[in-house]
């Protein structure tokens, strides 16, 4: 398996197994490369859209559907909480992962809360409307705002 292709798998089950993105000592360690080697992965994977960099640096920012820092839209579980990108994204986490989860994201225009709750990955209790700003085509235009 190349070397990004098996980056991009361990990312996603460090993730999955701990919320978090896997620091760059632990990528490189996986399959015994060097911090360089890691990083041209890093940017390869950017490149295909497969990831997001934090700006000016090689950290992980978000692997969709998971943001790798603290967001409004967070789905918890009782292991971890899992960051989402968007309230689309805290949506999917659950499913992706088939969790019993909550999440507690509040309407943009009032402020008020809105419980969700899941159940292996299905909503169970919650319900509201999502507002995509920026369509789908252009999210990679700006995908820190989108």
């Amino acid at each position: 398996m190349p070397f990004d292709r098996a980056l991009r798998q361990f990312i996603y089950e460090t993730i999955a197994r701990t919320g978090r993105p896997p620091s760059h000592e632990a990528m490189a360690e996986h399959r015994g490369f060097t911090r360089d080697e890691v990083d041209a992965a890093l940017v390869k994977l950017e490149e295909q859209h497969a990831i997001a960099l934090a700006p000016t640096t090689r950290n992980v920012w978000m692997a969709h559907p998971f943001s790798a820092v603290p967001t409004p839209f967070a789905a918890l579980s009782d292991k971890t909480t899992y960051w989402a990108n968007c309230a689309w994204d805290m949506l999917a986490i659950p499913a992706l992962l088939e969790l019993d989860a909550r999440a507690e994201p509040r309407c943009a225009e009032s402020g008020e809360p809105m419980p969700m709750a899941f159940r292996a990955g299905e909503l169970v209790e919650g319900e509201g409307l999502i507002h995509l700003v920026v369509p789908p085509r252009r999210f990679w235009e700006n995908v820190g705002y989108t």
